[in-house]
């Protein structure tokens, strides 16, 4: 037994020294191999290094193909969409079916542009144009010509010495005028014709003009009275001052001239009352202009027949004439304008 033990451990030696030996040469050959890796040079060639701008193309180079594939991606899907939307469009060209219009019945109607009975009702509110109308100024002012035809044609020689007055001497004047003082009733009536027409063409040109908004009918009525109200004042007062002074020949002289120029007054305004009633805004302008210029110029006929007359026979001067238009003619009218406008505004 000690034999075989002994046996055993020699050979555990043995093999424990050749694993030894077997691992140093295992080193050694590794590490020739890597020497000799090392010392032999390769025999491939060298790869170039590749420069920055050429780096830079390549990423361009490569972007760029993506793009135009892209490109070529988005037309061909544009193609495709094309040719899906033709092939619709056909397909429903050819099941659409064909609507034939009726044109030999009523219901020809029904397809009329005017006439939507299939469309849906729309609700609509439509500001209907109001029509002006001007009748009753037609008939008013027909009225003021009848008057004016009657005065004619009743008073032929009256009405006749009214205008023949203006262009005669003093002695054909002196009896003209007892002519014309006797005939009372065709005084009256022109001097009627005077307020109505001077109050009608005043209604008219505040009408165009915009400076009061108020009724018509109110407003005519209102300027006449206020007319017939200023000269039958104005008479009293001028034979209250006659009469004061003992002057009544020189103030019954200034009343006919003054009402005598009112009377043809009256008469010139009815032509420019229908022109500015249905004339249009050229005519109208062009009338208003020459009216006035007309009125001014028998005003000034009226104050300076006034003061040939009352300077024979009161002795006046110009400046004392001039001073009573001032307060007796002018001041009061102004008054009478300004009372009137702030009524009528404050009314209306």
């Amino acid at each position: 037994m000690p034999q075989i033990n002994g046996l055993k451990s020699v050979i555990l030696i043995c093999f424990l020294l050749c694993c030894a030996c077997a691992a140093f040469s295992q080193v050694d050959s590794v590490s020739n191999i890597e020497t000799t890796r090392k010392a032999t040079p390769s025999l491939q060639p060298a790869k170039p290094k590749p420069s920055p701008t050429r780096a830079i193309d390549t990423v361009v180079q490569s972007v760029a193909d993506s793009l135009s594939y892209r490109d070529s991606l988005q037309a061909i899907q544009v193609l495709r969409d094309s040719l899906l939307a033709d092939s619709l469009r056909k397909a429903a060209m050819h099941a659409a079916p064909v609507n034939m219009i009726d044109t030999s019945t009523y219901r020809k109607y029904e397809t009329h542009p005017f006439l939507p009975l299939h469309k849906p009702a729309m609700f609509m509110i439509i500001d209907y144009r109001k029509e002006l109308n001007k009748d009753d100024l037609f008939y008013l002012i027909a009225g003021v010509i009848f008057i004016l035809a009657f005065i004619r044609a009743a008073f032929s020689k009256y009405f006749r010495n009214i205008f023949l007055l203006f262009f005669q001497t003093s002695l054909r004047q002196k009896q003209t005028r007892d002519q014309l003082l006797q005939d009372i009733l065709a005084s009256l009536l022109t001097n009627l014709l005077f307020i109505i027409s001077a109050g009608l063409y005043i209604t008219l040109l505040i009408q165009y003009k915009n400076w009061i908004h108020a009724s018509f009918w109110w407003l005519a009525a209102g300027c006449s009275a206020v007319l017939l109200l200023t000269y039958l004042v104005k008479y009293l007062f001028l034979l209250f001052a006659g009469w004061v002074f003992n002057t009544k020949e020189a103030a019954g002289s200034y009343i006919f001239v003054v009402f005598l120029v009112n009377k043809v007054m009256g008469v010139i305004l009815i032509p420019f009352l229908l022109i500015l009633a249905f004339a249009n805004t050229t005519v109208v302008e062009v009338s208003l202009v020459i009216a006035a210029g007309l009125v001014g110029i028998l005003l000034a006929y009226r104050y300076w027949v006034s003061y040939i007359a009352i300077r024979i026979k009161l002795k006046v001067n110009a400046l004392h004439f001039f001073l009573y238009l001032c307060a007796v003619e002018l001041l009061p009218l102004v008054l009478i304008y300004k009372v009137l406008i702030n009524y009528l505004d404050g009314s209306f």
